[in-house]
């Protein structure tokens, strides 16, 4: 197994290109985004590997059945996580890498199915009623400091710093008397697509409050020609509503494998 040098980052990006699965902070990682480091089969030319982040998230991808190199991510696991990580979470693109997981890390982690959707324009609208009592602001430095959900831990632990999310990331806010009552940023950006992460307070749900920051943060994507992208747990069903109702559709399944 070897660590790819940064500068060698583009010697995989066909290979995440290859599969719609491949998840947004992939890519956030060979764009140079965020930090994160990838091991591979063949440092020359690689057909498998991982990549890992601070967050503790992790992407296989490529061949799910190199066994030389399943039992050397195995040994890093073993070695470098278990016991001493607090996270460990796997997506997956690919039956092969699915069987691998379900057979060798049984007894270390749980799976879960996830659907990533694809997003259509043409079935998103632009246009929303926002009430005169609520504000629509973009994330700012004051937006994160009253922010309950993406707070600075949460900005951290994704981006490393404020400063890298406001320069990089993306985000909106409605305000109701001083207080942030729905947001949605972007918990992973690559420059090219933006993931959603969508947090309603409860105190306003049923209003249709997530719908409108979810819009207001796909025309902002639109405007700089990035992608919006949305996936969500298998049994979400508002996330899989709200989703059909911003655009997104046609979903695929992936598994998903988390430390039990």
């Amino acid at each position: 197994m070897y660590c790819l040098e940064p500068k060698d980052y583009d010697k995989i990006h066909n290979i995440l290109k290859a599969s719609f699965k491949t998840p947004t902070f992939a890519f956030s990682v060979v764009n140079h985004v965020i930090e994160g480091s990838v091991y591979v089969n063949d440092s020359i030319s690689p057909s498998s590997g991982f990549i890992r982040i601070d967050a503790g998230d992790y992407y296989v991808f490529g061949q799910g059945n190199d066994l030389v190199f399943n039992n050397s991510l195995y040994r890093y696991f073993v070695e470098n996580v278990y016991g001493k990580e607090k996270r460990f979470t796997v997506f997956t693109p690919s039956t092969d890498w699915e069987a691998f997981f379900d057979e060798t890390f049984k007894p270390y982690v749980k799976k879960m199915i996830r659907y990533k959707y694809r997003f259509f324009p043409s079935k998103a609208t632009s246009t929303y009623n926002l009430s005169n009592l609520y504000e629509l602001k973009d994330f700012n430095t004051d937006s994160l400091r009253k922010s309950e959900n993406f707070d600075k831990s949460y900005i951290l632990q994704y981006w490393g710093s404020e400063s890298h999310f406001l320069k990089n990331g993306l985000g909106v806010c409605l305000i109701h008397k001083g207080n942030i009552i729905a947001e949605c940023v972007s918990i992973f950006h690559s420059g090219t697509i933006a993931e959603i992460d969508i947090v309603t307070n409860p105190s306003y749900r049923g209003q249709g409050l997530g719908r409108i920051v979810g819009q207001e943060f796909i025309n902002k994507c639109l405007e700089k020609n990035v992608m919006p992208a949305w996936d969500c747990d298998n049994n979400n069903k508002a996330s899989k509503v709200l989703a059909s109702k911003l655009g997104f559709s046609n979903e695929e399944r992936y598994a998903l494998y988390v430390l039990k």
